[in-house]
């Protein structure tokens, strides 16, 4: 079985440590760091950037997708976009893990831009405040989890949602679930969800072997596998490189798709 994933950097593998321990699959990780950060970056864009993954998980052979970023994920939603492979929705996970009246959420630009969560939590008649906290991306990428920086980061993102009466807040970036710690001590008497954790319930349990991953990266390989030592990632991998140009890029590899260029690291 192979599963794809894709997110604009490190956010993702927040979900894909959470598949790996309960599926043994075969995982296509697309890292598309060259275009990061994708919380400032336009719908239309971001639109384009799902369909030339999904184009390339199609090569790949990949049998299930499971979102591995809320900005596109919420693109998607917002849009209504429809794939012939399945598709796992974090953003619709996240919300399924709610189970509070007056609920937080964080994310992008982008995400909180859209509303998703907020239009789709209301639905449910529960109260949302929305905020966004772009810079915990930054942060994550840059592999600085703690630190007065980051706190002071932190109490100036969520000191206003200690105005509101809120019992849950929803991490809407794959990003954040690594500054879980300093989000949880600022806001210490709230529920923090994480999205991964709802989503993981979606894929069959199959411990019978042991999990691969191939990376993409669409931007510097030796930075990102500087990433993957800094958060300790451990499962079998290997790491290539992904150019992409407008899905015209002569491929390296030995075959007629001539959409993708990619080598290994």
């Amino acid at each position: 079985m192979k599963i794809g994933l894709f997110d604009s950097g490190i956010g993702g593998i927040s979900v894909l440590k959470k598949l790996t321990y309960l599926n043994g699959a075969h995982y296509i990780y697309i890292a598309d760091t060259n275009r990061a950060p994708y919380g400032i970056k336009t719908p239309d864009m971001l639109e384009n950037f799902v369909f030339q993954f999904m184009k390339f998980f199609e090569y790949k052979n990949v049998d299930e997708v499971f979102a591995a970023c809320n900005t596109t994920d919420s693109i998607i939603i917002e849009r209504r976009i429809r794939f012939d492979v399945k598709y796992h929705s974090i953003v619709k996970a996240g919300i399924s893990a709610s189970k509070s009246l007056n609920v937080g959420v964080i994310g992008t630009n982008v995400t909180i831009k859209n509303e998703t969560y907020k239009k789709q939590l209301e639905k449910l008649n529960k109260n949302v405040y929305q905020k966004s906290t772009q810079l915990f991306v930054s942060l994550v990428e840059e592999g600085i989890f703690y630190g007065r920086m980051v706190e002071a980061i932190a109490n100036f993102y969520l000191n206003s949602f200690r105005k509101t009466n809120i019992e849950e807040l929803i991490l809407g970036c794959t990003h954040f679930p690594f500054l879980k710690g300093i989000i949880s001590r600022v806001l210490n008497n709230v529920k923090i969800i994480d999205p991964a954790e709802e989503l993981s319930k979606e894929i069959e349990i199959d411990k019978s072997r042991k999990p691969f991953v191939e990376f993409y990266v669409t931007g510097d390989i030796k930075d990102f596998e500087r990433k993957l030592k800094r958060i300790n990632f451990r499962v079998p991998h290997v790491v290539h490189k992904l150019k992409i140009d407008n899905l015209k890029v002569v491929s390296s590899e030995k075959t007629n798709i001539i959409n993708w260029n990619v080598r290994s690291g």
